[in-house]
């Protein structure tokens, strides 16, 4: 299965490096719900949940830029909503500044940040690290 559950962290601190996306936060308990996505032996693709209370935040996805455009990055996001459904989360979260469209066509709506569960209001992901005009969009998981 070309899916890792809980890559190194070197290897996810450099793809979040490379892909100016937030790492201040990544530790090994938040690493414990990542995957790495691996080809020829290397992870060249990563995805992240935040778990709440029914609820989770879609986080730190990103593809090595060799391997774009071959829908990667639409697999990673499919494992870890099949993840947060075995984990019992009912709606995904995420931030984005730029990829709103990708995240559309995936069946995520915009939602106004205001609007967020009070406990991804609390992330530091929400309240420190991604800025402010960051998109927050959801989706209901069945």
């Amino acid at each position: 299965m070309p899916f890792l559950k809980q890559p190194q962290k070197a290897a996810v601190m450099y793809l979040l490096h490379a892909a100016n996306l937030p790492t201040d936060d990544i530790t090994d308990g938040l690493l414990h719900n990542f995957w790495g996505y691996v080809t020829e032996g290397k992870i060249v693709g990563i995805v992240g949940l935040e778990p709440f209370s029914g609820t989770g935040l879609l986080r730190s996805l990103t593809v090595d830029p060799a391997h774009r455009g071959c829908g990667l990055g639409k697999r990673l996001v499919r494992h870890a909503e099949q993840m947060a459904s075995e984990m019992n989360m009912r709606e995904l979260y995420l931030l984005t500044d730029s990829a709103q469209e990708f995240f559309e066509n995936l069946g995520y709506t915009r939602v106004e940040r205001v609007h967020a569960p009070a406990e991804i209001r609390r992330s530091r992901e929400f309240a420190e690290l991604c800025p402010s005009s960051s998109l927050l969009m959801k989706k209901a998981l069945h």
